[in-house]
């Protein structure tokens, strides 16, 4: 490894997998035996309304939310993103074909 490549920054972001869908679940915790719950829902709003009608149904407002989603992480400049694609090909090429264990019969 060069001392260039040592030193580079890389910069990376965290986005939302394109194919993924943002789920979010509810829980009521304003005790008093409170087992409310939001059922995972791939709607944002209508989760939010949910928390509402519980709360004007009961006072509790106190809830933890989870909002979950698949992320990827890639590199923040595209130039970098297409060497290392590309060095990436010629490790792989240079490595020849790759031979899968096969369960003999």
């Amino acid at each position: 490894m060069s001392v260039r490549s040592t030193l580079r920054a890389v910069v990376y972001k965290v986005l939302r997998h394109p194919d993924s869908e943002v789920t979010v679940t509810a829980r009521c915790m304003s005790g008093g035996g409170c087992r409310w719950e939001l059922a995972p829902t791939p709607d944002l709003a209508a989760g939010a309304a949910a928390l509402m009608s519980h709360t004007a149904q009961t006072g509790h407002a106190i809830f933890t939310r989870c909002v979950e989603d698949l992320a990827c992480v890639v590199l923040g400049n595209p130039q970098e993103q297409a060497r290392r694609v590309a060095v990436s090909a010629r490790e792989r090429a240079a490595e020849g074909p790759v031979e899968h264990a096969r369960a003999e019969t």
